[in-house]
């Protein structure tokens, strides 16, 4: 009410008009008084920078080794908006289409332990055509530079160089905009199913935001070995007897014996005897991961499998991934 603090006792108002009897103020509101003003309401807070985005993750291993969807969702679901998380398994629901792809912000694309057809031609038109509408691309599987690491889509929309089938280690350490943060391979609680993770370079004003061994590491630095025994003996002989990428061919005389020391598991005899990158790509980044900003869409390519990390580790790289890729 708008009175002035109005009291109505005899000390306001002199004579008591009836000595002794219950009496009653009614108080009327002062002339031009309303109702007590309503608090205002708070100042909204402006959306981050960052926002969670909705993801479709893309289970491409097409059931070979570990499923990446059980090993990727959990760390999708940290850091998707709540709701925002859908899988597409080619496996078992064969092509994705651009529609699905749009529903997206960001598209996880896992190729688990594919090493051909890790990407198919029509996969690659129509992932072009996500981009160029403005979506965001994270690409993740350890032979995918192997396997399409000549294709314009890899050298055009990705910006990524293919340098060399293997790391030789499992240690990869983040730089520039991913920060500085060191990471392992096949450690506890891993698919533990990494053996051929790619080396890859920036290209064309992509940036290597993680690189082997050190987070400035140069191909200098790097042998073509795998990181562990390969089981798959259909993919440890292509890998000998197809090497790719910068490194000096294999005298022919070495294969055979090579390829029993990967069946055999003497890795230290093909560690002495697989061929380092030549010696004129030396200077090349040894690369992780590539980031490459094209102004309406963004890509982030990592050339090993994420299901190769640990739980933690994973949520840790994905926000990373994801808070670029949404800037």
């Amino acid at each position: 009410m708008g009175t002035d603090g109005f009291n109505c006792t005899v000390a306001e108002w002199g004579r008591d008009p009836a000595p002794g009897q219950r009496k009653g103020c009614f108080i009327k509101d002062r002339p031009g008084a309303g109702p007590a003003p309503t608090p205002p309401a708070p100042t909204p807070t402006p959306p981050s920078s960052s926002r969670k985005p909705r993801v479709l993750l893309v289970d491409d291993d097409m059931g070979q080794g570990a499923d990446v969807t059980n090993a990727l969702r959990e760390a999708i679901k940290a850091n998707a908006v709540s709701g925002g998380a859908f899988v597409w398994n080619t496996q078992s629901q064969g092509q994705v289409p651009l529609s699905e792809l749009k529903r997206a912000d960001i598209v996880v694309w896992a190729t688990g332990e594919q090493y051909q057809n890790t990407i198919t031609a029509a996969d690659q038109n129509v992932l072009r055509q996500y981009v160029e509408g403005g979506g965001n691309l994270l690409i993740t599987g350890q032979d995918i530079g192997y396997d399409i690491g000549t294709s314009a889509f890899y050298t055009g929309v990705l910006k990524t160089r293919f340098v060399a089938d293997s790391s030789g280690q499992a240690k990869f350490v983040t730089r520039g905009a991913f920060g500085n943060t060191a990471f392992t391979l096949n450690a506890d609680g891993s698919a533990k199913n990494q053996y051929y993770p790619d080396v890859i370079a920036d290209q064309g004003g992509s940036s290597v935001v993680a690189s082997w061994g050190t987070a400035n590491a140069t191909a200098g630095t790097i042998t073509a070995q795998s990181i562990r025994v390969d089981p798959n003996r259909n993919r440890a002989a292509q890998k000998v007897q197809d090497p790719r990428g910068l490194v000096e061919q294999i005298a022919a005389n070495l294969i055979g014996g090579i390829l029993n020391q990967i069946l055999g598991g003497n890795t230290q005899a093909q560690t002495r005897n697989q061929p380092r990158v030549s010696a004129q790509n030396a200077g090349e980044n040894a690369g992780a991961i590539v980031a490459n900003d094209a102004g309406k869409y963004r890509t982030v390519t990592m050339g090993f499998g994420l299901e190769g990390l640990t739980p933690n580790s994973r949520t840790i790289l994905m926000k990373t991934a994801f808070d670029w890729l949404m800037k």
